[in-house]
């Protein structure tokens, strides 16, 4: 039997939750400190799955959301204290904050809108950061612990801000952790908890798959930030009296050995982490206090991080949830049809549908593309040859996005997309695949293609459809509920090819597709390219060192030479030039590049690395 990802996500969703009921159910018939102890891991639960959210699915390790938790409880604080503790308490405050006294559960969306809305001011920054986000966290932190000490009126700056209601009961830390899984579960395989994953293991990658990399780390940053507020506000309602010290260090690395211990990729591991750890903090605070020695927490954490690292750097659960593992285990079931597994353009045959002008590119002072011109035509293969160094993939990274270009025209099915960023260019309908292999290596085969299917415009769940028809297509199917790391590189190749496919482009960009295959693999790609044009009308400029290949395969094919085009037109035309011959092998005499005199064991072995 098997599950669609909405099926698997309910089920995960449901049994956390019973899971949770129990441990509520169980602990109300402990003693009380034992109850304080189960409601306080719930609560720092509910912390760990807002982590988890943003850095699980990121790849950024965030130190700031500690800030989110304090200025919720602050929030919290203040409009569901009595009026009569105010005048005492914080005798400064504003008129109308003053007044108001809120209902609980009012007052806990206050502290979680409050969260929100700073989460949404400091993740427009964060989200434009990249490699440097996670230092930028730190940031956040320190700042928002700066203004809960310096706002004396609203906070009572370092003294113990009291007075709240002691209103987080087990049931209360119950319901608000399984809030948390809810949101964290169905984010993890939203459309955009999806593209984020994909941009956790390769942003450039995921750009050139259609995924909106600042979008979707952006929106995790400010659901992240609610769900830590959701936190804050339950945690003012568990102490009733607390200070700035308790949103800092301490608390950001205990959430984040609870993270880390249980595994930043799933829920579960959210989860588990969370219970282990509470119960280790807890025996190291008595072990500390009964021999004096302050600081034992912090080291104990401190040290289970760098073990966890060292033997499990992912994790006791990894990055997959325990569903996922289930399925990893079943045979897929995929349709035969290859006309049904593709999808369809209406374009006619020698239709222009790609066109790149006089793209110009320097690098220092080094002029890496000369003006180059190149056109692709629907249901055609056009190919792209040179020696090594000439600028075949900086010109495929310029028409993509990846790289910009100082001068450059580019049309794309009319559309000139010159100035569109990566991931527009291909959900317009721009496809590539890479010199090396760039594959999500934490993410399925299946859902290595679903991304792309996303970025087309399906649902998660009509997705995951389409990519085991595009895999079925590639010959992989068999492979979908693998990790591309688990294949051989052929098959990575063709894994790569089907996901840039399924985008449903008007060009697929295959740079170096049969790089790494044997003459045989290379042979059956050639039939499946063939089957690709015929069925999805696409066009394809085909990148490779591969002479044969590029013989058999094109019906056009472009030299270049020192970032200029040398040659252009029919595939055994161009290859009879004795100049194309000279500069694609170097030799001092012209020879042409015809079936007698080559074949690809002739390339220099130093030009296997091309120049990007």
């Amino acid at each position: 039997m098997t599950f669609t990802r909405r099926q698997r996500t309910l089920i995960s969703i449901v049994g956390w939750a019973i899971v949770i009921a129990i441990i509520v159910l169980f602990g109300s018939t402990l003693p009380s400190a034992t109850q304080l102890l189960i409601t306080s891991s719930l609560v720092l639960l509910t912390g760990v799955l807002a982590l988890q959210i943003f850095s699980g699915n990121s790849g950024i390790l965030s130190f700031g959301h500690v800030g989110f938790v304090g200025i919720a409880a602050y929030a919290t604080g203040i409009t569901v204290m009595p009026t009569e503790i105010k005048q005492t308490s914080l005798p400064d405050l504003p008129w109308g904050l003053a007044t108001i006294e809120l209902p609980v559960w009012q007052g806990m969306i206050v502290g979680v809108l409050f969260a929100t809305f700073v989460g949404l001011i400091s993740g427009l920054v964060i989200a434009r950061l990249g490699d440097a986000a996670s230092i930028a966290t730190l940031a956040v932190l320190i700042v928002l612990h700066g203004s809960m000490v310096g706002a004396e009126q609203f906070t009572r700056g370092s003294q113990t801000f009291y007075g709240v209601p002691r209103f987080t009961s087990l049931t209360v830390a119950g319901i608000v952790a399984v809030l948390a899984i809810i949101v964290a579960r169905i984010f993890r395989d939203s459309r955009i908890g999806m593209h984020l994953r994909a941009s956790r293991d390769d942003d450039l990658a995921a750009s050139s798959s259609g995924v909106r990399v600042q979008y979707a780390r952006l929106v995790s940053w400010v659901l992240s930030s609610a769900v830590a507020g959701a936190m804050g506000a339950a945690y003012a309602g568990l102490l009733g009296a607390f200070s700035p010290k308790d949103f800092y260090f301490t608390m950001t690395l205990t959430l984040l050995t609870m993270l880390i211990v249980g595994g930043a990729g799933s829920v579960a591991g959210g989860v588990l982490g969370a219970l282990i750890v509470t119960f280790i903090v807890e025996v190291l605070r008595r072990v500390g206090d009964a021999n004096e020695f302050f600081g034992l927490t912090n080291a104990g954490l401190a040290l289970i991080i760098l073990l966890t690292l060292y033997f499990r750097p992912r994790g006791l659960l990894g990055f997959r949830e325990p569903e996922e593992s289930l399925a990893y285990r079943r045979a897929l079931k995929v349709p035969t049809s290859l006309g049904a597994n593709l999808p369809g353009r209406n374009t006619q045959p020698g239709e222009v549908i790609f066109a790149a002008e006089g793209i110009v590119k320097r690098f220092s002072g080094l002029i890496a593309l000369k003006g180059v011109t190149l056109t692709v035509a629907a249901r055609e293969v056009t190919g792209l040859i040179g020696p090594n160094g000439s600028g075949k993939s900086t010109f495929v990274n310029c028409v993509t996005g990846l790289t910009k270009p100082e001068e450059a025209s580019i049309v794309l099915a009319g559309r000139n997309i010159s100035s569109e960023p990566t991931w527009r260019r291909a959900r317009l309908g721009l496809g590539r695949t890479f010199q090396t292999v760039r594959l999500f290596r934490e993410m399925t085969v299946i859902d290595n293609v679903t991304v792309a299917c996303i970025s087309a415009g399906m649902t998660p769940t009509m997705a995951d459809e389409q990519a085991i028809r595009v895999l079925e297509v590639l010959g992989v199917s068999v492979h979908g509920n693998r990790l591309p790391g688990e294949l051989a590189y052929g098959d990575q190749r063709r894994v790569e090819i089907a996901r840039a496919l399924a985008l449903n482009p008007r060009v697929m960009l295959l740079d170096e597709p049969a790089a790494g295959m044997n003459p045989v693999e290379s042979r059956a790609l050639l039939a499946q390219l063939d089957s690709v044009l015929t069925a999805s009308g696409v066009g394809i400029l085909l990148i490779d060192h591969d002479v044969a290949l590029i013989r058999s395969a094109c019906d056009q094919l472009t030299v270049l030479d020192y970032g200029a085009v040398l040659a252009q037109g029919v595939p055994q035309d161009v290859l009879s030039q004795p100049e194309v011959a000279t500069a694609y092998l170097g030799w001092r005499e012209p020879h042409a590049l015809d079936s007698e005199s080559i074949d690809t064991t002739d390339v220099p072995e130093g030009n296997k690395n091309e120049y990007k």
